[in-house]
């Protein structure tokens, strides 16, 4: 699986949806965003048990579908140093996630 997202456009999206999140949560998955990839469209979702946000992020150059979770503090902090680029998350079939942009990966 793999997608390109424009980084500042991600950050608006995940920044939003992470307010749900709480700092200490009872279950280690609650700390994640879940990823859906369908077609042309990444839905984001995060949840703390009584409250879920979702957003929906149009992306391109897409390959295949499916879903995965990432850990949301981390990507977050990520986004939130770089510049606006385009960015790409290739998701093995392990679920291991690689994200490249221009400068780095």
């Amino acid at each position: 699986m793999k997608f390109n997202v424009p980084s500042k456009t991600l950050y608006n999206y995940v920044s939003s949806v992470s307010k749900v999140i709480n700092s200490k949560n009872a279950l280690a998955i609650l700390n994640n965003f879940l990823f859906v990839l369908d077609d042309n469209t990444l839905t984001i979702t995060a949840s703390d048990l009584e409250n879920r946000l979702t957003a929906r992020v149009p992306v391109t150059e897409v390959e295949g579908n499916g879903s995965f979770c990432i850990d949301a503090r981390r990507l977050v902090d990520l986004l939130k140093e770089m510049p606006d680029q385009g960015i790409t998350f290739e998701i093995a079939p392990n679920l291991a996630v690689e994200i490249t942009y221009p400068s780095g990966n």
